[in-house]
Formats: structure tokens, C-alpha cells, sequence
């Protein structure tokens, strides 16, 4: 169905498998949530960001109220045009709520705005976007952070600015066109010359959403000085580990004194990980030998919703962590290797703060693509039970704050919207330059295509 990889950062759909999520850890802050906390979860297949710096080698297919923290001072406000990265000596002022706006299409865009508002509807992510403001951000090698720095930066409307506008009771700012992300639709689609306008076709949302955060997991990696980028290739999130390198594997002892070896892939955190990145822990054991723990990161988690007894999210994540039988497994035992059956079972070690959910709708065969337009019910509360996370204690609360949808019978067709979540529990629905007020009903249609949820 997408393409899924197995252990890399964020995957896909592909033939019915299903896939799992890189990245790892946490941070906090934009258009949504009443309440405090976070967390996220993952899926097997990972989608590779490490081979997404090229073309579209990424993987398949990821409204909001602002409420953020300005930052101003000096002669230089962040909203500036001719500041770009807001760079202020002076002291941070109160938080204030920026106004929701909607963003003009200008031909085949719509899965840009509607990941730019989803993403906005992740107040972490949006307080990450705000402390980039106050950095002084080089000119070359980081166009995914100064886009964004852009983008957010005009959404600083005066209070009795001409271009606020009343919506149903709610204020919301005149729409804008985000020309700033054209260097990164260049990268994303570089087989297209005019990026912007008249672009010959759609292109997948989460894909888009994959290859972006990839793109700023690299570059502030970079602006923090973790890695080495002198070669001029990109970081990948998640890097591979030898088999037989015996420094990477650890005997731990878990919960009834059962010992396990235990692989941590190797993974530098950034700020962006530190939002929407967890870990998942998968156990594969095998009769005569020890079990196998192996720790990944995620950011994603790529949910197969094919299976007839899938009807919601709850059944999807079910069917994401059953355990597995592994036909012809080799063991490394020492002295000899062995072919044997072996159960393997997937947990979430750490959870993250916003949890992304690709609903995995749309499968491809050569050249002939197919939508799945399945009904999948969804909550606005989800609850991660005990059963799904390696920690024994309650299960975690995650809140809906927006959702993705596409619109359409062709992948490589129709339409994407998305609605979020405002600070006051009230609901905005983002068609490029449209926004309207929905109801809770409205949100919780089963068409969803990408789901957005913030740990409570």
C-alpha cells in the first residue's frame, strides 16, 4: 500500500503491511489544547528519512488557534519582512494569541496548507517556531527553518489591523499565500520547475509531512552544532546498526527477572524529536535462546486499516501491536546459527508528546494507485492502554487537536483540508483560504487521512 520500510524514521503504506515510525523524545507549545501534557506512539514499519534528503525517496503519504509566545524588542519586530529570523536582544513579552488564517492554493497546494495548519494546530511545535525567531539563522543550508520562522512571523497582526475579519463569532486574519516554503517544494518535488503555480499534479500529504520534518530534524541539528554536516549530506534520523557489532547489544533484565539483548539504534534527538518522537521496543524471542529487545525511534506511526475487522483507530492500533509469528528466523546463537519460528511482540517504550497517525489509505501497484475510502471511526480522546506500553503503570490520554482529510476518489487527485482544534475547545476547518467553524460532529467524520493528537 504507501511503501514501508522496515527500522527507519517514518514510513508508509505497502501491500497490506504494516509500517512503523522513527525519531525520539520530547519538548513543548500553538493553535490547540485546553489542557497540560503530551505523548505518541509508532507502528512497525518506519518510514526512512535518511532517504528522503533526495527525490521523493521519502515515504508514503502527515487549524488552528495560535496561542504562542512573542517575541519582540528593540527596533526589530519579529514580524518584520526585513527580519526574517525575529533576532531580538530584548526580553520576551507576554504570550498573546495569534489569529488563525487561511492560505491561498495556488495550484495544487492544497497538501501544503493542510499540513501547515495541522502542524500549527501542535503548540510545541509552534512554541519551537517562536524560540527559532529570537536564533540568528544562517541564509544557506537551512530553508526548511527560516520557511517556517517566515510563515509564523505572519501571522502578527495588529490588534485593529483592517485584515482581521470576524468568523462565526471568532476572529481570524485575511489569507496569505505561503511563497516562503517554495525552496522546500523545490527539494520536495524538484522534477517540477514552477513550484508555486500550476504545478501538473497532487502530491501526498503525509509524504510532505514526512520529508519536512526530516528536512528540520537535519537543520537544527545542524544550528545546534550536534552534527558534522560539512560533506553536505543530510543526517539521517535514524542510522543503521550492524548486526554483528557486539558494542551495540546490552542483556537487560526485565520485568519476573527475565534477561533480554537489548539494540539501541543509534539516533541523535533534536527539538523537533523532542515534540513529535518516541521509542518502540520490539521482543523477538525464539525457543533455546535469549530474548531480543530492539529499541527504535519514531515520529510517525503508520496504521494499516485494510484488515475487514479494523473499524477505528482502537482496532487499527490493536492490529499494529499484535504479536507476529517470524517464520524462519536465524538465530545468532554462538557457535552455530539456527533457523527457527519466533514471536515478536511491539510496545512503546516512550511516548511522545504529539502523536501523528497516518491512516494508510492509499495503495499503489506500478503505476496504478488506489484510495481506500473505508469508514474509520476515530475519537476526540484516545486512550493508550497499559497493554500497548512496555511501562506497567495506567495507560496515557491523548486529545484530538486536528486532522487531515483527502477529498477525492484518485491519490494522485482530489483534495486536502484540515480541521483543528482552538485553545477554547472550538473547532476551525482550513480549506486553503477558507475558515469556518465546525462542530464536534463534523470533526469526527471517517474519512480521516492523518490524525493529530496531543498527550493530556
Amino acid at each position: 500500500m504507501e511503501n514501508p520500510t522496515r527500522s527507519s524514521p517514518i514510513n508508509v503504506e505497502a501491500n497490506g503491511n504494516t509500517s512503523k515510525v522513527n525519531s525520539g523524545q520530547y519538548i513543548s507549545a500553538g493553535y490547540s489544547k485546553p489542557s497540560q501534557g503530551e505523548e505518541a506512539f509508532s507502528s512497525e514499519s518506519i518510514s526512512n528519512l535518511s532517504n528522503h534528503s533526495n527525490l521523493k525517496q521519502h515515504v508514503q503519504g502527515n487549524a488552528t488557534q495560535l496561542s504562542t509566545s512573542s517575541v519582540s524588542g528593540g527596533d526589530d519586530q519579529p514580524g518584520s519582512k526585513g527580519n526574517v529570523n525575529g533576532v531580538s536582544n530584548g526580553p520576551a513579552v507576554a504570550a498573546r494569541q495569534l489569529l488563525p488564517r487561511g492560505l491561498i492554493n495556488l495550484g495544487n497546494l492544497c497538501f501544503l496548507n493542510a499540513t501547515l495548519q495541522a502542524l500549527l494546530s501542535c503548540s510545541p511545535f509552534v512554541q519551537l517556531l517562536q524560540e527559532l525567531r529570537c536564533r540568528d539563522i544562517p541564509e544557506i543550508g537551512y530553508p526548511a527553518l527560516r520557511a517556517f520562522v517566515e510563515f509564523i512571523s505572519d501571522f502578527d497582526i495588529p490588534p485593529n489591523s483592517s485584515t482581521r475579519r470576524e468568523l462565526g463569532g471568532l476572529e481570524a486574519g485575511q489569507p496569505f499565500r505561503p511563497l516562503m516554503f517554495e525552496s522546500i517544494l523545490k527539494a520536495f518535488t524538484p522534477d517540477i520547475p514552477n513550484c508555486l503555480s500550476g504545478r501538473p499534479r497532487q502530491e501526498n500529504a503525509q509524504e510532505f509531512l514526512s520529508f519536512v520534518m526530516h528536512q528540520m530534524h537535519d537543520e537544527l541539528l545542524k544550528l545546534d552544532g550536534l552534527v558534522s554536516n560539512g560533506d553536505g549530506l543530510n543526517t539521517s534520523l535514524v542510522s543503521s546498526v550492524e548486526e554483528d557489532n557486539d558494542d551495540d547489544h546490552w542483556e537487560t533484565v526485565g520485568r519476573k527477572n527475565k534477561t533480554a539483548i537489548t539494540r539501541t539504534q543509534s539516533f541523535v534527538p533534536s527539538k523537533l524529536s523532542a515534540i513529535f518522537g518516541g521509542q518502540l521496543q520490539s521482543v523477538v524471542k525464539a525457543r533455546g535462546c535469549k530474548a531480543s529487545a530492539t529499541i527504535q525511534p519514531f515520529l510517525l506511526l503508520h496504521l494499516n486499516i485494510c484488515p475487514d475487522p479494523v473499524c477505528t483507530i482502537q482496532d487499527a492500533l490493536k492490529l499494529f501491536f499484535a504479536p507476529e509469528t517470524l517464520e524462519g528466523y536465524r538465530t545468532s546463537a554462538v557457535g552455530k546459527a539456527e533457523v527457527v519460528n519466533a514471536s515478536k511482540s511491539v510496545k512503546i517504550l516512550g511516548l511522545s508528546k504529539i502523536m501523528v497517525l497516518h491512516l494508510m489509505r492509499f495503495s499503489y501497484e506500478g503505476r496504478k494507485s488506489t484510495k481506500l475510502h473505508k469508514p474509520i471511526h476515530f475519537p476526540l480522546e484516545l486512550v493508550l492502554g497499559r497493554e500497548l506500553l512496555v511501562s506497567t503503570s495506567q495507560g496515557r490520554r491523548y486529545e484530538l487537536v486536528a486532522t487531515i482529510t483527502h477529498h477525492g476518489m484518485d491519490p494522485s487527485k482530489g483534495h486536502y483540508t484540515a480541521d483543528a482544534r482552538l485553545l477554547n475547545g472550538k473547532w476551525l476547518r482550513f480549506d486553503d483560504q477558507s475558515v469556518t467553524s465546525i462542530s464536534d460532529k463534523e470533526v469526527q467524520h471517517n474519512q480521516a487521512y492523518g490524525l493529530f493528537y496531543w498527550q493530556s
